[in-house]
């Protein structure tokens, strides 16, 4: 397959990766969330124990967040530099970069192997001597030759491809078996950096074993297969506690009342009667004393009333009911007022209608009713008589 087609497909399978890593942080992001709610709730209800085991979850998710961001860094990396890559992995300097990695994949299996394989070489090279194979020593040295080739170079430069690309292959067949999510286009990517690389290079990055290329510390603590401290489960839930306003823990919530008590100087040294509400003043119910205020309110209101004068009565001898008479019109001039019973009798009717118009002293109210001196005089006139 040419180089053209083999970059189109790293480039299109890296486009199909780093989305995904994306969507599944989302995820889980959204999933500690929840988790964090729920662990609130258990540290409210007293729950610790449940809560302590429950947080490692609530951990691991975080450590996985933290894997795929550092992951789809180095993603975004590769899919920069892929042209690059692939001139440099189908050029010279990739083919002596696998020659490197098997060289020192073999050196790093040797002592491993024991001194079994190293006798074994020897009675096959006698072996070979003996029966005229001379093939066998032609190898040999064509191996030795490129050995001296291959120790050349990583005398002159310490890297394989290039220096971010050969750490991201590293992170890339290191995260690989340790990677929280199962990811297809992660594979698929492994395989085609295997190709680029070399089988002996994946086989070292996968145990952080590549001479000049080493795993970033921390993507090496994130992968780590190891429960979380005391200390740090103690520290999550001391923060979902507080983001939450649960008072966790119990020490916590102790100091809190000590500082909610009263300082002494402000206490009221006042004694009361005794029990346990001695010396706090208790306001009571105020329902007497508000009865009280309104019955004397109300014997005041009486007593102004009692004072005040009171209307007097129709005077004896006069109806209480006084008519005034219409006034005079051009057909009637001198228009009369009839009351009921008074046919026979219209002079006086008359008469007793204009006395009450005008007063002894000539003077008349509006609508026949007297004024306030002819009244008073009527008053006293009633007095003296017997």
């Amino acid at each position: 397959m040419p180089p053209a087609a083999q970059t189109t497909r790293l480039v299109s399978n890296l486009r199909l990766l780093i989305p995904r890593l994306r969507l599944l942080q989302k995820k889980d992001t959204a999933s500690s969330v929840v988790q964090r709610r729920e662990l609130s709730q258990l540290l409210s209800e007293g729950r610790e124990s449940s809560a302590r085991i429950r947080v490692e979850n609530v951990i691991a998710t975080d450590i996985a967040v933290e894997v795929m961001e550092m992951v789809e860094l180095y993603c975004e990396l590769l899919l920069a530099r892929a042209n690059v890559l692939d001139q440099l992995a189908f050029g010279e300097k990739g083919t002596r970069a696998r020659l490197r990695a098997k060289e020192l994949y073999k050196k790093q299996t040797q002592p491993q192997a024991g001194a079994g394989a190293g006798t074994g070489a020897k009675a096959a090279e006698s072996s070979g001597s003996r029966f005229g194979f001379s093939w066998l020593g032609g190898s040999q040295k064509k191996e030795a030759s490129v050995a001296d080739d291959v120790g050349a170079l990583g005398d002159e430069d310490d890297t394989y491809m290039d220096t971010a690309l050969d750490e991201a292959a590293t992170v890339v067949f290191y995260a690989w078996h340790r990677f929280p999510h199962e990811l297809r286009e992660l594979t698929m990517l492994r395989t085609m950096l295997g190709e680029r690389y070399g089988k002996e290079f994946m086989t070292l990055a996968q145990d952080n074993k590549v001479d000049t290329v080493k795993v970033p510390d921390r993507l090496l603590k994130a992968l780590r297969v190891k429960p979380p401290g005391q200390d740090l489960v103690e520290s999550y839930l001391r923060e979902i506690a507080k983001a939450y306003g649960v008072a966790w823990p119990q020490e916590d919530l102790n100091e809190q009342e000590d500082l909610g008590s009263a300082p002494p100087e402000f206490v009221d040294d006042t004694q009361g009667d005794g029990g346990d509400n001695e010396g706090v003043d208790i306001p009571a119910t105020p329902t007497k004393p508000l009865a009280g205020a309104a019955e004397s309110r109300r014997a005041s209101e009486t007593n102004e009333l009692s004072k005040a004068t009171p209307p007097r009565g129709p005077a004896a001898g006069r109806s209480p009911v006084s008519v005034a008479p219409p006034a005079p019109r051009t057909d009637n001039p001198n228009p009369r007022v009839k009351v009921p019973g008074s046919e026979g009798d219209g002079s006086a009717t008359t008469s007793n209608a204009a006395g009450s118009r005008s007063g002894p002293q000539g003077k008349s109210s509006n609508g026949g009713i007297p004024e306030v001196d002819e009244l008073t005089r009527r008053f006293a006139d009633l007095r003296r008589k017997p």
